[in-house]
């Protein structure tokens, strides 16, 4: 066994702490726990200073997002009550688009649309998970959560980002599961036309429910 000495300041041993509360004060062990976990990242990032990289942009993309949304988080249970007591109400459409960072991405380009979407999610840290594609040229979009409200919810801001959209969008298809909402959406002619489908599909369910697996089909001729 290599016995070395090893110097540490104060404010080392500090951020030691965890590890040695873990490891009931055996510095050794700690020392290991920390071998191991930078063995474990150079294996996979390459080296500390990419992880550091990795991290730092992550968090700053967070922060952004953050900002963006005037860095406000609610418990997920007054996030429901909120919803269900707001039923049938669209948000402001500005505050809708403004959480997707990139506006003016092309909406067929369907696999940065899927990758700008879920980037979004995750910074929100809703329980939710989005899939798009496409469908005879149509936009395909199946989001899927435990939480009906929050599926409806996310299936109007997705379908607010869509209208806004320099090939503006339009609901022509709404499936309603248990546990996940389906929609297709088709090209408007202007962004009014995409925003009567979006007024139509969902200040509409403020009357009448959405009902569960059944379509409401919103073409026009």
């Amino acid at each position: 066994m290599l016995r070395k000495n090893v110097s540490i300041s104060d404010t080392h041993l500090k951020m030691l702490d965890p590890l040695l509360k873990k490891h009931q004060g055996n510095l050794s062990a700690a020392m290991r726990d920390i071998i191991d976990f930078t063995g474990f990242v150079t294996e996979n990032m390459g080296s500390l200073e990419t992880a550091k990289d990795i991290f730092r942009e992550k968090n700053h993309a967070m922060e952004e997002t953050r900002n963006r949304i005037y860095g406000i988080t609610i418990p997920l249970t007054m996030f429901r009550w909120l919803l269900i007591n707001k039923k049938g109400n669209l948000p402001p459409i500005n505050e809708a688009i403004q959480l997707f960072s990139n506006q003016n991405i092309n909406s067929y380009d369907i696999t940065t649309l899927n990758k700008v979407i879920n980037e979004e999610i995750s910074f929100l840290n809703w329980p939710i998970t989005v899939n798009l594609g496409s469908e005879n040229g149509q936009i395909t979009i199946q989001i899927t959560g435990v939480d009906p409200e929050i599926n409806i919810f996310y299936a109007k801001l997705i379908s607010m980002f869509l209208s806004g959209n320099t090939n503006p969008q339009k609901i022509s298809k709404i499936i309603k599961y248990p546990a996940s909402v389906y929609m297709l959406f088709s090209k408007a002619s202007t962004h009014d036309e995409a925003l009567q489908s979006i007024h139509e599909t969902f200040v509409a369910a403020k009357r009448e429910e959405i009902p569960f697996q059944s379509e409401i089909i919103m073409v026009t001729a």
